[in-house]
């Protein structure tokens, strides 16, 4: 019997190390094909090989069975529901705000020539997702010689007239779980991501090109998130930087607060972002322009094949514009604290470099921002927001 019990042992301990070797071989052959990869293709293969990767509809599937008893279209129009009600209590957008009244001729700058536009169109990716007017990206970009005359003439009359095809202001708003697991709730555990016509987007970012010109300076220097040539790693590496030197001091800590949005894009009010950005001398016909892209929007929830009810926000931005973005770092631009507050798109990180001795002042500007958020219309998440306390002495 003991005999027969070693030899298990035995064979257990053989297959143990067998299929840690053949792991090991398989991830150093997957990593080791990935060298030569592009960053997107990269990010993809990684997370496959980490389980991160999940079907979208199986995903939705999970929480259809969950709260609308495995029916994928009912699940579809509550979503939408609730993405519509989170802005429900802000003011509507119309055309009676003064950003719409520009009697002016549309500046010769701001026409867009054939040339222009076919450019736009040959850089779009070929495998973008197409949005609700379902024409695909490589359309586009096979046929720019064609496409970019008639697209130049819409986009310059949008321009000058003020107006944008109701097409072209709808999105298809694809859920996605925040995280790996599979969510349960869908108010807490899915982003809206919105797919938008490509041909908008084209338009959208020569638009953005020119709003980019008259912002450049105005952002925030401490603001990391969407700024060309900045990134996660700048921002961690300056605050670490700073910390550290900061504690190597005697009897110095840092107070860190860290201040979590909820539903931050979906918040923004349209006529406070309009009043913003007037306030940085965004010409007559861009900022209307801006104003009619946020007007009327309408939205509808895809799982699969299976298409939600139309909505129409009374606010916030889509996720997955170009414009989206920029719009929030525009908003969030006045937020300033009497501490340094550090900002990626929607997250701000305030600290205090504190003698021991000393009293904090770091409350008082978390007060600032709590007032700023109410008069923002925005609101802070208190699970999300946290405070850590960074002290290296050792006490006896």
């Amino acid at each position: 019997m003991s005999g027969d019990l070693n030899q298990a042992n035995i064979l257990r301990t053989n297959v143990n190390r067998a299929a840690l070797k053949l792991k090991y071989n398989f991830y150093q052959t997957q990593i080791a094909a990935m060298h030569e990869s592009g960053s997107h293709d990269w990010w993809k293969h990684m997370k496959t090989i980490m389980g991160l990767k999940t079907n979208g509809k199986s995903c939705m599937q999970g929480l259809a069975n969950k709260t609308t008893d495995g029916d994928c279209g009912l699940l579809a129009n509550t979503m939408n529901d609730f993405f519509v009600s989170v802005s429900d209590h802000l003011p509507r957008l119309n055309k009676s705000h003064k950003v719409f009244d520009v009697n002016e001729e549309l500046p010769d700058q701001y026409v867009i020539s054939v040339c222009t536009t076919f450019k736009a169109l040959e850089s779009v990716k070929a495998n973008k997702a197409t949005g609700p007017d379902n024409i695909p990206a490589w359309v586009l970009r096979n046929y720019a010689n064609v496409l970019a005359p008639p697209l130049t003439a819409i986009f310059n009359n949008s321009l000058r007239e003020g107006v944008l095809p109701m097409e072209w202001k709808m999105a298809n708003v694809i859920p996605l779980p925040k995280t790996s697991p599979p969510p349960v709730s869908i108010e807490k555990d899915i982003r809206p991501i919105s797919l938008t016509p490509i041909a908008a987007k084209v338009f959208e970012s020569i638009i953005m090109k020119w709003v980019d010109e008259t912002i450049e300076g105005e952002i925030d220097a401490k603001q990391f998130g969407g700024i060309s040539g900045t990134s996660t790693t700048d921002v961690l590496v300056e605050l670490v930087h700073m910390w550290y030197k900061a504690t190597d001091k005697l009897n110095f800590y840092v107070i860190v607060v860290m201040l979590d949005f909820s539903k931050a894009f979906d918040l923004i009010n349209h006529h406070l972002l309009l009043d913003k950005l007037q306030s940085y001398g965004l010409p007559a016909h861009i900022l209307r322009w801006m104003a009619t892209f946020l007007l009327d929007r309408a939205q509808r929830v895809k799982i699969g094949n299976e298409y939600s009810h139309s909505g129409h926000p009374n606010g916030g931005v889509p996720q997955g514009t170009l414009s989206g973005p920029k719009c929030f770092l525009v908003y969030i631009n006045d937020l300033k604290t009497t501490v340094p507050l550090y900002k990626y798109v929607d997250d701000n990180t305030l600290f205090e470099i504190c003698d021991r001795n000393g009293v904090s002042v770091i409350q008082e500007s978390v007060d600032i921002a709590a007032r700023w958020t109410e008069q923002n219309d925005m609101k802070i998440n208190s699970e999300k927001s946290k405070e850590i306390i960074i002290s290296f002495a050792i006490r006896c």
